[in-house]
């Protein structure tokens, strides 16, 4: 148990330091590089409204008379009884 703590806080500090190490450029220099900014368009994977195809209402209805109308339909999904 001892050394799977130690193994575990070994492994923190290694990444705590490998992060450390990471040298970033000081905003303060004039000549530093800035890293690329990437752009993404807010209407990237846009996809235009279409109308839902609606069901025959006759067929609908006679689902419906099926299931013992409304309240039936309620009691085939678990519904109240």
């Amino acid at each position: 148990m001892h050394k799977s703590i130690c193994f575990a806080l070994a492994v923190a500090t290694a990444g705590a330091t490998a992060a450390a190490e990471q040298r970033w450029p000081d905003p303060r220099d004039p000549k530093a590089k800035a890293p690329p900014v990437e752009y993404h368009s807010a209407f990237e994977g846009y996809k235009p409204y279409a109308e839902p195809e609606l069901a025959p209402w006759r067929g609908v209805n006679d689902e419906v008379r099926r299931a013992g109308g409304h309240a039936g339909i309620f009691r085939k999904h678990g519904g109240r009884k």
